[in-house]
């Protein structure tokens, strides 16, 4: 297998090239996110969950979107949580009268399946990337995600798309405006054009020095922080470098020894983290460790992925960091297309 730079154009990416579906099916998420704004499944999943308390449960990237989207409710008073289907047999008593979404991109995770049995839900929602999958054949409503066939393990395009449903979703609970199609559209519009554009260049070589260091911590705040586990997990995934996720404010309670030269952190920025972020960040300068932002400028640290408006910029922020993963697994020779012991999905 070789390592070779690619088109920037999804239908031209050369079969050859490592990690070519991954690469594929991150550019292909603004046309994603553009069918959803023209869609009815933001409007549909916050009917089904109208006035009721909401337990979203996931493994793996679908456990973190539905962190994400847990929050999201939370901030317009809704009660809402996100448990691991792994985990489910031992905490759920707390759940009995919640709506539960299962969150699943193939519709297929025994886990989940399993998990769905303990918890008993009087209402099941499936957010599924098959809308004939097992998941969904149980399911009371289900939203498809509309993200179309997805071949990388690293799952990219049915998170993104399900984050952007469950963001929109969460905004028109809360009776605001500043998520509509509108806005979404936009969205679509500024990562296509940075995908398109130099700026995937500067990603690269960020991997590249990267791929050296042992260890990468991302860290975040709000929003960010589901995010910064997301992102932490698609680099493990594809590249087999080490990455975690924190909460910014946390990380400096303890975790920030184990930065030094060796090591680099990821802050995820936005205007309201822009202060608790920034901590960790000035701190990894005295130890020497190798520092990026995504989301918006700190100083003089190098900033990876676009720029885009704040209803959505974490569909962004989730873009850039896949194709970090990405090239973090090319410059080490690794095909993230199938990495090492893991399937798409679990029977």
């Amino acid at each position: 297998m070789r390592a070779v730079a690619c088109s920037r154009s999804s239908s031209r990416i050369d079969a050859g090239v490592l990690g070519a579906h991954f690469e594929s099916e991150i550019r292909e998420q603004p046309d994603v996110w553009r069918r959803i704004a023209a869609s009815d499944a933001a409007s549909r999943f916050a009917a089904a969950v109208a006035g009721r308390d909401i337990l979203f449960l996931g493994s793996g990237s679908s456990l973190f979107i539905g962190m994400l989207g847990a929050l999201a409710f939370r901030r317009r008073g809704v009660r809402a949580y996100a448990l691991a289907a792994t985990e489910a047999r031992f905490d759920h008593g707390a759940y009995p009268n919640a709506s539960v979404v299962a969150l699943s991109q193939s519709g297929r995770s025994i886990d989940l399946l399993e998990a769905i049995d303990v918890v008993a839900p009087s209402r099941l929602i499936a957010l599924t990337n098959d809308a004939a999958s097992p998941l969904a054949a149980r399911a009371d409503i289900v939203i498809d995600c509309l993200a179309g066939p997805e071949i990388a393990v690293p799952a990219s395009k049915s998170v993104t798309s399900m984050a952007a449903i469950l963001l929109w979703a969460a905004t028109l609970t809360g009776g605001k405006r500043n998520r509509t199609a509108a806005t979404l559209d936009q969205t679509a519009d500024d990562v296509a054009d940075w995908l398109s554009g130099s700026g995937v260049g500067d990603v690269e070589a960020a991997a590249r020095r990267l791929a050296r260091r042992r260890s990468v911590a991302v860290v975040a705040a709000g929003y960010g922080v589901p995010v910064a586990y997301e992102l932490s997990l698609k680099i493990k995934e594809a590249s087999y470098v080490h990455a975690e996720g924190f909460a910014a404010g946390e990380f400096r309670h303890g975790s920030s020894a184990i930065l030094d030269a060796s090591s680099a952190i990821i802050g995820i920025v936005d205007e309201a983290s822009r202060d608790i972020v920034h901590r960790p960040l000035a701190e990894a300068a005295e130890a020497e460790a190798a520092r990026y932002v995504i989301g918006m400028r700190v100083g003089d640290i190098p900033l990876l992925g676009p720029a885009t408006g704040d209803a959505f910029n974490t569909l962004a922020w989730l873009a850039a960091g896949q194709f970090l993963a990405l090239s973090l697994g090319r410059a080490n020779f690794v095909e993230s297309d199938a990495p090492r012991g893991l399937r798409k999905f679990m029977l």
